[in-house]
């Protein structure tokens, strides 16, 4: 049940699943029993059984699935970073029909989050009617932990650049929306998911998923 007067926060993970940090995250989240979202990454699951399995797992613990891409190539997505809408929407299908070769034909989302943010790239009038049209809704974040920016940071820099970007939203922010990452090489995120959690627990936010 959610509470209407407590402000909400949102931890979303990009470019998974991966076959070493992903099931790690999945742990963590089980341990503090907070639901997820899980932004998938069409092509990751080409890595075998294995990933396809994390997957499952993913759906099967109740968290949240939305669709990255398939591919995650600016050039194809974005020529001249501008959206071409026809190879965007095909990439946006081939990652929809992928996770349903997983999860089977009943799997559907209507969220994505674009590849560098919806706000990154020229051409976004061409591609908004089209989402809007098939229900889709555009997740961006609000804060991050800058696991994919910058200088590399180990779980402690990772925790102090979230609250960094936190606390400049203001004190009254009460949507706030976590971009992280559960692809290869972010192992210190998954040591950073503790601090994160206790850190949005003590400022009294209630967890919830984006569907």
């Amino acid at each position: 049940i959610v509470n209407p007067n407590k402000p909400m926060i949102a931890l979303t993970f990009d470019d998974g699943p991966s076959t070493t940090n992903t099931p790690q995250v999945l742990d963590v989240l089980d341990k503090y029993n907070i639901k997820a979202t899980f932004f998938i990454l069409g092509k990751s699951l080409e890595e075998g059984e294995t990933a396809e399995n994390i997957l499952k797992r993913i759906a099967s613990d109740g968290h949240a699935i939305g669709n990255h891409s398939y591919s995650h190539d600016y050039n194809y997505l974005y020529p001249g970073r501008t959206i071409n809408p026809d190879n965007f929407m095909a990439d946006i299908n081939k990652c929809t029909e992928r996770i349903k070769k997983v999860l089977g034909d009943d799997f559907d989302t209507r969220v994505i989050r674009f590849p560098g943010g919806y706000w990154s790239w020229e051409g976004r009038t061409g591609i908004r009617p089209i989402l809007d049209e098939k229900g889709y809704a555009i997740i961006d974040w609000n804060t991050l932990n800058e696991d994919a920016q910058g200088a590399k940071k180990d779980a402690n820099g990772l925790v102090e650049c979230l609250k960094k970007n936190t606390d400049a939203l203001g004190p009254d922010a009460d949507s706030v929306v976590v971009l992280m990452h559960d692809t290869y090489g972010k192992e210190e995120t998954v040591k950073s998911l503790p601090g994160i959690i206790q850190y949005f627990k003590d400022k009294g936010f209630e967890f919830k998923t984006i569907k």
